[in-house]
């Protein structure tokens, strides 16, 4: 890759790929026909999934404490914020399950809990919190319920709030990389920018290739990237479209004159 902006951008860029084929294949799921197109689509989700799924999941946490990507942290950070939010209420929902809505345990560990301000505050309030939330769950009632064979359904999703919360505030940590440390996590982004580029552009192009006879699925998928021609009032689809000629343009004649004018 030809910076490691570009390297971050495409490992990035490539969950939200898999995520907008896996919606479109949905959406082409309810009508009728098009049994080579769903194939197609299919395709791609295989090859973007198998790609990712040879990837460390930490790769993008890991290269955000890089002094080069500082630019990108706000940004990724309030995605890795928002996932570890969804992983708590994921956990309330598993309790919710496994003992009902009047589970004594909801009340242990979400009283007074106002989730959706975990969306907003900044990382230092979000690490208060989780402090305060890991004491709730060192409590014996806690401790004991979620050893209980009836709430053994919510150890998974307690662990996934861990692995969450972990994510998003080790990209704060504040200890300084060495050099070595630096180069180990350039070397690990760029290697896996290498390993997605190719299957991440195939899958890309097999999903717009299926959704072409649909304009509308397709626009609403944001698989292509779509800019305006000079004159035109709406957008055209880059792959999907070649740009007519501009017919103020210099012809092949006139640009060969001009060089020689400006001595090229």
């Amino acid at each position: 890759m030809a910076a490691l902006s570009e390297a971050f951008d495409l490992v990035a860029t490539a969950e939200t790929l898999e995520q907008r084929i896996t919606h479109a294949a949905s959406e082409l799921s309810y009508i009728p026909g098009f049994a080579e197109e769903k194939a197609w689509l299919a395709l791609a989700l295989e090859r973007a999934r198998k790609a990712r799924a040879a990837l460390p999941e930490d790769t993008l946490a890991r290269a955000l404490r890089l002094p080069e990507l500082e630019a990108m942290r706000a940004e990724h950070a309030k995605s890795l914020q928002n996932a570890a939010v969804d992983a708590l209420e994921k956990l309330h929902g598993s309790i919710t399950h496994a003992g009902g809505p009047r589970s004594p345990l909801l009340e242990a560990l979400y009283y007074k809990l106002k989730i959706p301000a975990l969306r907003k505050c900044d990382h230092e309030e979000f690490a208060a919190f989780w402090t305060d939330f890991q004491n709730r769950l060192g409590a014996s009632y806690p401790k004991r319920m979620l050893a209980n064979e009836e709430y053994q359904v919510v150890l998974p999703s307690l662990e996934g709030l861990r692995a969450a919360v972990a994510t998003f505030l080790n990209i704060f940590d504040g200890a300084a990389l060495t050099e070595e440390e630096s180069e180990r996590l350039r070397t690990d982004l760029e290697a896996a920018a290498g390993k997605l580029e190719i299957p991440f552009r195939q899958a890309r192009l097999l999903a717009q290739a299926a959704l072409a006879p649909m304009k509308e699925l397709l626009d609403a998928s944001g698989l292509v990237t779509k800019k305006k021609r000079k004159g035109e009032d709406e957008d055209t689809h880059v792959l999907l479209e070649q740009d007519a000629p501009d017919p103020d343009a210099p012809t092949a004649e006139e640009e060969a004159e001009l060089a020689s004018l400006h001595g090229d």
